[in-house]
């Protein structure tokens, strides 16, 4: 079953005001199951509201969630983790409707320290093809 975005704006309420419940895999498990778009700019851009305010919050979810959230970039052709860091900086400035929270942004401005997470995630995207 499918998570939808009134589900997700709940699960990130909650966890922004550090009253979730939710165990980490149920988080990753909802994350998974959601499709924010079917258009892979936009979805990357959901993936990333939902993905960077998680982390802010729960860093042990980096490795799974980046996967993710990394994953409609791969698929436009963004294969690199540079490329991807180039996109987190556009991404932080947009004004569209996922854009990044506060906490989201904190998490987003500390990207260029995550390249190996990055490379690993697009790793494990490229073993599934």
């Amino acid at each position: 079953m499918s998570t939808n975005f009134d589900e997700i704006m709940t699960l990130i309420y909650s966890i922004e005001s550090h009253t979730c419940t939710a165990s980490d895999q149920e988080i990753i498990q909802k994350i998974n199951s959601w499709i924010p778009s079917y258009t892979c700019p936009t979805a990357a851009e959901g993936y990333f509201m939902v993905v960077s305010t998680v982390l802010h919050f729960r860093p042990q979810l980096e490795e799974e969630l980046l996967k993710k959230a990394v994953e409609p970039l791969y698929y436009l052709g963004l294969d690199n983790a540079q490329d991807i860091l180039s996109w987190i900086k556009q991404y932080q400035l947009s004004t569209g409707g996922y854009r990044s929270r506060k906490s989201g942004l904190q998490w987003l401005s500390k990207a260029n320290s995550r390249v190996e997470h990055f490379e690993k995630a697009l790793c494990y995207l490229r073993d599934l093809e």
